[in-house]
């Protein structure tokens, strides 16, 4: 699903290769911590590759560089949309609604059990799964690398415990009861 491992810590010869090897995995990175729609994780994605561009001969690691990039992009999306929610709802004096997903029914359903986790997990979760190491995620979250295997730990348990209550829900059943 992720970049491979190997790739993460090295630098490509060129950005375009660069390019070519992670826009796709960035653009999912900035899904799976928090972008509203894939239009919004997409622009997150261009705006970090341009940052890696203008930055490329200084940068060391551009997939950690370009992460960290994403998730400040996928903050400040949030931040304004947020803004201009309360501004509507000021103007309206009417709730509003929480964005849905353009997505099918499983993908919504696996990115509302992400969301529900704290974003702290969320963020190192979306890491882990772009096949970066804990190391290499402390360097990205600014956290110690025990710290980034705690959170790793307490998202894993949580996210199996929402799997487990989603498809007790969904079947009447326990998951391990059978068939």
């Amino acid at each position: 699903m992720g970049v491979r491992s190997q790739t993460l810590s090295g630098k490509p010869a060129t950005f375009d290769a660069y390019y070519l090897a992670d826009f796709r995995s960035l653009t999912w990175f900035a899904i799976r911590i928090g972008a509203s729609s894939a239009d919004e994780a997409e622009d997150a994605a261009q705006e970090a590759m341009r940052t890696v561009l203008l930055h490329w001969k200084e940068i060391e690691t551009p997939y950690a560089y370009a992460r960290t990039a994403v998730r400040c992009e996928v903050y400040r999306a949030k931040a304004r949309a947020a803004r201009r929610r309360d501004a509507e709802m000021r103007a309206a004096k009417q709730d509003l609604r929480q964005p849905q997903y353009p997505f099918e029914q499983d993908v919504t359903r696996v990115l509302t059990m992400l969301n529900a986790l704290p974003l702290t997990q969320r963020e190192v979760f979306a890491l882990a799964m772009d096949g970066f190491e804990p190391s290499e995620i402390a360097g990205i979250t600014g956290q110690n690398t025990a710290t980034v295997r705690s959170n790793l730990r307490h998202a894993r348990r949580k996210l199996m415990r929402l799997m487990q209550r989603s498809t007790t829900e969904a079947t009447g059943r326990e998951a391990n009861d059978g068939p």
